[in-house]
């Protein structure tokens, strides 16, 4: 599917699906499709990991599978501390190499982006005294900000887009409201702040009202077809499909170890 905007402002799923913890601290499993907004064809599996979710220390590991099949082309790890809209994150596409990321250093956090295994990494330090949103700490954001957008109010924030190894000001709200699965959800619209934030499409995410649990995501994602422009999906995540595991039992030692394929078998 073509790209719908500029790759420097694209920010991916902001890792969302991969921050549906649930109120108390387990290991958890859950899976994302990501279908062609128009057409509804399936386009990737997001197969999501979680170790003491809720916990200092908490992590996960998301695998982006192959739609025809269990094959894995790219994987993310995550990991969060004592600021959790700013969890430590790594994404790795094998199918032309690039990477993105965040990382903890004594000098403070640091964005890193390579765009294929050709080119240069690079990475650049962000200011120490702002917390800058990133990835997966999107959701957290929503949810220290619930009443806020519950009332309707437009809240902004800085929010780390690696390709550009900077951050953003981007706004969200809530839109209107929706049922999934026979639950009533919020539906949160987010977009950049200021004159740039007209001409870029907007991205919508829904949370189950009754314990803001992530249930959908429609816009553009961090996935590329294969002229390297972002896909733009629609990603729901079926409640049958979330499962609460015992504690310590969530596979992410296996999944970090699991090989990428370089190209999906017949894509």
């Amino acid at each position: 599917m073509r790209r719908t905007a500029p790759r420097a402002a694209a920010m991916g799923a902001l890792g969302l699906a991969a921050a549906a913890a649930s109120a108390s601290a387990a290991d958890l499993a859950f899976t994302g499709y990501a279908r062609d907004v128009e057409t509804r064809r399936l386009l990737y599996v997001e197969s999501h990991f979680v170790r003491d979710a809720g916990r200092p220390g908490e992590t996960r590991v998301v695998m982006y599978r192959c739609a025809n099949g269990s094959e894995s082309f790219a994987r993310k790890q995550l990991r969060y501390g004592e600021v959790r809209e700013q969890p430590e994150f790594t994404f790795a596409d094998a199918r032309g190499g690039y990477t993105e990321g965040l990382r903890r250093t004594p000098r403070g956090p640091q964005v890193f982006q390579r765009d294929d295994a050709r080119s240069a990494p690079r990475e650049s330090r962000l200011p120490g005294n702002v917390v800058i949103v990133a990835d997966a700490g999107f959701d957290e954001f929503v949810r220290r900000h619930w009443g806020e957008l519950e009332a309707g109010r437009t809240v902004r924030f800085p929010f780390l887009v690696p390709s550009r190894l900077d951050f953003l000001t981007f706004k969200v709200r809530k839109d209107k409201e929706e049922t999934i699965e026979g639950a009533a959800a919020s539906v949160i619209r987010l977009n950049l702040s200021g004159v740039l934030g007209w001409f870029l499409p907007y991205i919508e995410v829904s949370y189950r009202k009754a314990d803001q649990v992530l249930m959908r995501y429609k816009g553009i994602t961090n996935i590329r077809d294969a002229a390297g422009d972002n896909l733009v999906a629609q990603i729901d995540f079926p409640s049958k499909e979330r499962r609460v595991l015992p504690d310590g039992s969530a596979p992410l030692d296996a999944q970090e170890a699991a090989p990428l394929v370089a190209r999906c078998s017949g894509g």
